[in-house]
């Protein structure tokens, strides 16, 4: 579908064909756009698959952009001026972003987003590459869990369900950001640093807010044995493992439950159990059997031999091939 700018008529004013694909995301350096309804300033920086983009909008009409990208990408989003109103793909759910809102998604632009006249919007985009996300989710805590999940699993884009505040640390480190004082190397290691403690404040952020308005679940003996039932069902097929909900509706538990007691029964997370044991297996199966490290991969479930490689290696210190 690439991109569509529409007026608040509908009509439309200008389709460029390129969807937001990974290979863009990862470009470096200064893109400029005019176009009659707006004028753009997008900087962007890309190391060790950690995107940050920087873009300054001058609006000069209401606009209606819809667009798409050709894989979920896990994406924080800071709003530092201005004003968006985002519509899913259905339209069936509506969003609206104001200076000093921040959320979390993993597709941000599938979706159509409003813009409106005699403004400037100014917007700060963390996209992760999913497998590199994945790296940092591990044992990540129950929000960066559920992301991960929704990478594995795929299936529909998720969003916060609600916007948060920008704190003034965040700022801080925002400003860091835009005023980065290095080149070169040096650059690349600073803005990545300044990525991540953006991850860590954001996603604290998310699971206090989230804290604050559940009860901590009581777990009876019925609630334990069910977990039990859960770690079963789970570790039953590595390639097609339940989603949460459905794991949830299978052993009879809601998923607030589900997750809070895996962690209390299991001392991890439901993603991170599977992950663990997954690699178990992995391991066993290359010492044990006659089979090579891309069979193992597939196997245990993993689409691609660099992906297993690379979960191998963090977990074990050394690459499936040093194994055999």
């Amino acid at each position: 579908m690439g991109v569509e700018f529409r007026n608040i008529t509908e009509e439309l004013l200008y389709r460029q064909d390129e969807s937001m694909d990974m290979k863009r995301l990862m470009a470096n350096g200064d893109v400029r756009e005019q176009l009659p309804f707006w004028d753009v300033l997008y900087r962007q920086h890309y190391y060790e698959g950690i995107h940050i983009g920087q873009c300054r909008i001058d609006v000069h009409e209401d606009l209606m952009v819809s667009s798409s990208q050709d894989a979920p990408v896990p994406s924080l989003v800071f709003i530092e001026e201005g004003e968006i109103l985002t519509n899913s793909s259905d339209q069936k759910k509506s969003r609206h972003f104001s200076a000093g809102d921040h959320n979390i998604l993993t597709n941000p632009f599938h979706a159509r987003l409003s813009y409106f006249r005699k403004q400037r919007v100014q917007v700060m985009v963390l996209s992760f590459q999913p497998e590199r996300f994945l790296q940092l989710a591990e044992n990540g805590g129950p929000a960066m869990d559920r992301i991960a999940e929704k990478l594995v699993q795929g299936g529909e884009p998720y969003i916060s369900e609600k916007c948060l505040r920008v704190t003034p640390r965040m700022r801080a480190v925002m400003e860091d950001i835009h005023q980065c004082p290095y080149s070169g190397a040096l650059r690349d290691v600073y803005l990545q640093a300044k990525a991540l403690e953006l991850l860590v404040l954001q996603f604290d952020q998310l699971e206090q807010a989230e804290n604050t308005c559940k009860a901590p679940a009581r777990l009876s003996a019925a609630d334990i044995k069910k977990l039990h039932h859960a770690r079963e069902i789970l570790l039953q097929d590595f390639c097609n493992p339940p989603s949460l909900p459905q794991l949830a509706r299978l052993t009879g538990l809601n998923e607030f439950k589900l997750k809070t007691g895996f962690k209390e029964v299991f001392n991890n997370t439901v993603f991170g159990y599977f992950k663990n044991h997954r690699l178990a297996l992995a391991h066993q199966l290359l010492t044990s059997a006659s089979k090579t490290v891309t069979e193992v991969a597939y196997e245990t479930g993993y689409t691609t031999v660099q992906h297993f490689s690379n979960e191998f290696r963090k977990q074990y210190g050394v690459t499936p091939s040093r194994i055999r």
